[in-house]
């Protein structure tokens, strides 16, 4: 299995610490035992049989059940962002000013797409859906630390490309409430705003995150 991206990109790995291939594998094999039979009723002995491994090794690598949770639920969210990254493709060195924001539109669209229709997090939530709710709230501190780095690298870049301010204080807030938004928008789909149509996703997207992005006050 190849090394999740994405890893590299943030600097940063989940808790098993080099994000190895052989590490992924039992994330991997942990998400999939996850789906089958819920967070609350899988057991690590579930887990390592999946692997192909034994319990120590499963311990001495990735800990006991709680870590091993928390890991993989990193995992797939960095399985996700880096499609996010791979789908939203490059903005040029030197864009236009229609580059710029048909670039942010284009990432905030697929973003929103890609969380929303995640088929594991739809099988969570049929098989466990109060552990899958707890992870996806109280447990997912990491996850929003991890979404949220990866939301910074993007604004920087675009203030980057168009001169805006890249402070990184400014930036690192931004992201961190734009992480947030991401999570609420998931947990709570009926309420406002009203992102469910590929039309307004694109509204939303042009006339509130484009300027956030950008640096400029929404018109």
């Amino acid at each position: 299995m190849a090394p999740n991206p994405l890893f590299a990109l943030l600097g940063r790995s989940p808790e098993m610490g080099a994000g190895s291939a052989a590490d992924e594998q039992i994330l991997q094999a942990a998400l999939d035992q996850f789906a089958l039979t819920g967070v609350r009723r899988t057991s690590t002995d579930d887990i390592a049989r999946r692997a192909g491994v034994n319990r120590a090794t499963l311990y001495r690598r990735l800990g006991a059940k709680t870590e091993i949770v928390s890991a993989a639920f990193q995992y797939e969210a960095g399985r996700v962002l880096t499609e996010i990254d791979l789908g939203t493709g490059d903005l040029a060195e030197h864009p236009t000013e229609a580059e710029i924001d048909d670039y942010i539109v284009r990432f905030c669209i697929l973003t929103l797409t890609q969380v929303r229709e995640n088929r594991l997090l739809h099988q969570l939530l049929e098989v466990d859906r109060d552990e899958t709710l707890r992870a996806l709230t109280i447990g997912a501190g990491p996850v929003v630390e991890m979404a949220s780095a990866f939301l910074a690298e993007r604004i920087r870049l675009v203030r980057e490309r168009t001169g805006g301010s890249t402070d990184a204080a400014e930036i690192g807030s931004l992201s961190a409430v734009l992480a947030r938004m991401t999570q609420s928008l998931l947990l709570t789909p009926d309420g406002p705003p009203h992102v469910r149509t590929a039309d307004e996703m694109t509204a939303f997207a042009a006339s509130v995150l484009v300027p956030l992005f950008r640096g400029r006050a929404p018109a």
